[in-house]
């Protein structure tokens, strides 16, 4: 059997769906490939409750490379105010990469924020015309939201296969750090303070990427809302030799109060001072 050499349209789209219980806004990214590129495909966009703040694309040859600068995405008119069509037409073996983000305003709908609930975003239509005009859809995705608490969010990080291996990896290391046995003696505990910590240190790291940013918040909203916080089954009274930690454990609490008051959520920077 011979394989066809015709190429398939291709509309994927990429958001992080799960998000802590009071996000109100975010962001997506969409890869068109139109087949054989033809002209006429067409993006469309059917927006629900969100406000578009921000659209804008760029083209990427085959190995992710950039073809060429980021602009603002020019819209064909419509009638309906929650329709958003763009054309695509990509050079060749390109694929073109949409950039948008929203916001809701929570007065819209009583299960915005709220956590268990869910809300579809937007509806996205890859679609061309025939000689008639008739619209043809040839792929359509969604973009959704589930809100959560910070631990569920956090798990999904972890689990999630769209998330980069060494970032899943830190997540799981920085899970691994907040489980506790007993400790041989109380200054035993500054080892582990310090492993969890440096553990929180390698998320950071796994996470220098504007596109995983919202990782680093969500870890800050698990710890505010005690979620990571270390329960120690007990301790022997038992004294032996230490390393002498302090200086790296006070480094260490640093970089975790400044990750804290960068990413606390507004009416919580004294708690996340302290």
């Amino acid at each position: 059997m011979t394989a066809s050499n015709q190429q398939t349209p291709e509309l994927t789209v990429e958001s992080v769906i799960v998000q802590p219980a009071g996000t109100a806004r975010g962001h997506a990214r969409i890869l068109v490939r139109p087949a054989d590129h033809e002209a006429g495909t067409t993006l469309r966009l059917h927006r629900y409750l969100p406000r578009l703040t921000l659209l804008r694309y760029r083209d990427l040859a085959q190995d992710g490379s950039e073809l060429g600068p980021e602009r603002n995405a020019v819209t064909l008119p419509s009638d309906d105010p929650r329709r958003i069509e763009c054309t695509v037409d990509v050079p060749p073996a390109a694929t073109r990469e949409y950039r948008l983000e929203w916001e809701l305003n929570p007065d819209d709908h009583p299960a915005i924020g709220v956590s268990g609930q869910e809300l579809l975003l937007f509806r996205a239509h890859l679609l061309d015309r025939g000689e008639d005009g008739a619209e043809n859809i040839l792929v359509q995705r969604l973009i959704q939201i589930q809100w959560a608490s910070p631990s569920s969010a956090f798990d999904y990080w972890r689990t999630s296969a769209s998330t980069p291996e060494p970032l899943r990896e830190a997540l799981q290391a920085l899970l691994d750090a907040e489980i506790q046995t007993p400790r041989i003696c109380e200054l035993c505990h500054a080892r582990d303070d310090l492993d969890l910590l440096l553990a929180q240190d390698r998320v950071w790291e796994c996470s220098a990427e504007p596109e995983l940013e919202e990782i680093r918040r969500i870890v800050v909203l698990r710890e505010l809302a005690g979620d990571s916080t270390r329960t120690f089954a007990g301790t022997f009274r038992t004294k032996h030799h230490h390393e002498d930690l302090s200086t790296q454990l006070a480094a260490a609490r640093e970089r975790q109060k400044a990750r804290l008051i960068a990413y606390a959520p507004p009416g919580t920077e004294q708690l996340s001072a302290d």
